[in-house]
């Protein structure tokens, strides 16, 4: 599976927070932004979002945005894009959790929640980035680990997101623990979990049973006469628009040679495949100790490596590098601004397999040897020439799509307006036919934003700019049609088909209770039931949860499964438009002595999930005390 596949199938892992996860940064190994995150074009004070008397910025923004972008690019060598973050939207899953974030710290204050700041003298000095020999490092070191963060922080700046993250720790704490779980509640969930059972179905499906049905006109008039309503014709709308197209802003711009070549220049991050680097080293501290004394020791031990001698033992022998020196002064792959500037600057300028001189850092003295070293090739500018020209000219229609919007939305206030706006810009104002809520427009194709937005309007007010997938758009309304249900004639086939269909699930319903009956008390279920010409689906053993043969993922099969005594048999279950016997062949019920074994792991999951679950909850009703506006204009600029 890759990265890729992996983050479609998770997003709701995908979560920025600042809560403790900050603290758990270790900052010799901060993960390296694999290629560079656009620039922000508006300003970086620009309010992206109110959050009740504060405001996101979109400097804020950006920032956790170009982290994010960072972390998933170091995860998967390169693959992910800002693109692929927006198509899969993380941009707006950032931004809603940073609201939230920001609502929670009002309600904490609301609250009277603090945070001393011997509290966060505290917790910054147990972390253990900032720890050496399980000793603080001190002031001077601290705030230059800071410094070699990207983007760099103060320590005023990191002071204040421990206190955040402690506040938000302890407003959850205070809300969520009273909830316990009692030992009753965890047998019953170790129970539901763990107990099997074996099974057999056999699903009667309506549409087996269509063929020599039919629909008198008689019954076709009692079913219309009795569910009209079930014909309903929707409202429908017509609509008149002027459609600012992107795709023909593209195709009537060219990149210049000068464009392309700028735009190749100073972006050659893009195309180039950056070095990959696994290195070892060994590491000799210098706390406490004269300098040349550990220079001298460095030099020895490179010279004995250059001589022969096995890395991964000297390393074990001599580094003081508790994580790394067991694995032979291993560092796994590293790539660049991940490392301390001294040694990243002398790792990467070695050969594979080549040995470095001693190297100083705040740390101590590095051996430093390159195991492993490739990648480093670039593509020429023709190779990408066609893409980059793709690019500038998508941008170019983008940007001028969005300055013709704008400049409209100015000139725009009712319907009248909307003919000499579009005809100043040479755009043409069409008329789509009438559609429902939900449907595509005839020439602006399918867009929900289009559809609910009109059905909102009155006659002769304009809406825009509204994103279609051809670009923005400005529309009014020119015609309603009410709904209504439609005379017989109009719907008589779909009548009729519902007539069949509803004699075809009666008739599955009567073979299931007549098959049912002959074999609630057979000895042999499967031997009976295929005598008599019925399919029967069989499972193994199994849990809550999984697809049960021939049905499928159904709950209320599930619990009538679980509820059988081994050999019982079932009366017909309708689903949708079936009827399904089960029969339990075998249980197997939950082990108690694993139960004992991991009650109390269990006992936290069950909290844990109840403690999110309240703590959701409580805050969205938090929320709903906030004013809380978002600018999607901002955000859009943001990650343009």
């Amino acid at each position: 599976m890759t990265m890729l596949d992996r983050m479609r199938r998770h997003k709701g892992w995908l979560k920025w927070s600042l809560g403790l996860v900050v603290l758990a940064f270790v900052f010799l190994y901060v993960p390296a932004l694999v290629q560079p995150v656009p620039t922000v074009v508006g300003g970086l004070d620009d309010v992206l979002a109110e959050v009740g008397d504060q405001n996101i910025t979109i400097g804020e923004f950006q920032t956790l945005y170009r982290q994010q972008l960072q972390n998933y690019q170091a995860q998967s060598g390169g693959q992910i894009t800002a693109e692929i973050l927006q198509s899969m939207g993380i941009d707006r899953q950032l931004l809603q959790q940073m609201i939230d974030e920001y609502a929670a710290l009002q309600e904490a204050t609301r609250l009277g929640v603090t945070i001393s700041d011997a509290e966060i003298r505290e917790t910054i000095v147990s972390i253990p980035a900032f720890q050496q020999n399980g000793q603080f490092i001190g002031e001077d070191a601290y705030i230059q680990m800071l410094r070699m963060q990207r983007p760099p922080m103060t320590a005023g700046e990191f002071e204040d997101t421990v206190r955040r993250s402690l506040m938000l720790q302890r407003l959850e704490s205070a809300l969520t623990s009273w909830i316990t779980v009692t030992d009753k509640e965890l047998e019953q969930e170790h129970t539901r979990r763990n107990e099997q059972v074996r099974l057999s179905t056999i699903t009667f499906r309506a549409d087996d049973f269509r063929e020599g049905l039919e629909a008198t006109e008689d019954d076709v008039a009692s079913l219309f006469e009795q569910n009209s309503t079930d014909y309903l014709v929707p409202e429908k709308r017509r609509l008149r628009f002027a459609l600012i197209n992107i795709p023909e802003l593209k195709e009537s711009f060219t990149p210049s040679d000068v464009n392309i070549q700028a735009y190749y220049d100073n972006n050659q991050d893009r195309y180039s495949d950056p070095v990959t680097l696994r290195a070892s080293h060994i590491l000799l501290r210098t706390a406490g100790k004269e300098e040349a004394d550990v220079q001298e020791q460095a030099q020895t031990i490179v010279n004995e490596a250059r001589d022969g001698a096995d890395f991964s033992d000297l390393a074990r022998r001599y580094s003081e590098d508790d994580a790394t020196k067991d694995a032979g002064g291993d560092l796994g792959q590293i790539t660049p601004g991940q490392m301390v500037p001294e040694f990243e600057g002398a790792a990467f300028a070695l050969a594979q397999d080549e040995i470095s001189d001693p190297v100083t850092s705040m740390f101590g003295i590095h051996i430093i040897k390159a195991t492993e070293k490739i990648g480093g090739t670039t593509q020429q500018l023709d190779e990408v020439r066609e893409s980059i020209s793709d690019l500038l000219s998508q941008e170019n229609a983008e940007a001028r799509a969005s300055a013709l919007a704008t400049a409209m939305a100015a000139e725009i206030n009712e319907a009248a307006d909307l003919d000499a706006a579009a005809a100043r810009r040479g755009l043409e104002v069409q008329e789509s036919g009438f559609a429902a809520l939900g449907e595509p427009i005839l020439g602006l194709g399918f867009s929900t934003e289009v559809t609910t937005q009109a059905f909102e309007l009155s006659e002769g007010q304009v809406a825009g700019p509204i994103q279609t997938p051809s670009g923005p758009a400005f529309v009014t309304v020119t015609g309603i049609e009410p709904p209504y249900v439609p005379p017989l004639e109009e719907v008589e086939d779909r009548v009729r088909d519902d007539v069949i269909r509803r004699k075809a699930f009666v008739a599955a319903q009567e073979e299931a209770a007549a098959a049912s009956s002959r074999l609630q008390s057979v000895d042999d279920f499967v031997e009976t039931a295929e005598a008599g010409a019925l399919e029967v689906n069989n499972s193994d053993l199994i849990t809550r949860g999984t697809s049960i043969p021939g049905v499928g993922l159904n709950v209320e099969i599930e619990e009538l499964a679980f509820s059988l005594d081994t050999g019982e048999t079932s009366e017909p279950v309708l689903t949708g438009n079936s009827a399904v016997i089960v029969h339990v062949h075998e249980r197997s019920e939950a082990d108690q002595a694993d139960f004992r074994a991991n009650r109390e792991q269990l006992r936290r999951e069950i909290l844990l999930d109840r403690q999110s679950q309240f703590y959701a909850a409580y805050m969205e009703n938090a929320k709903s005390r906030i004013t809380i506006n978002i600018d999607l204009a901002a955000l859009a600029q943001a990650v343009a």
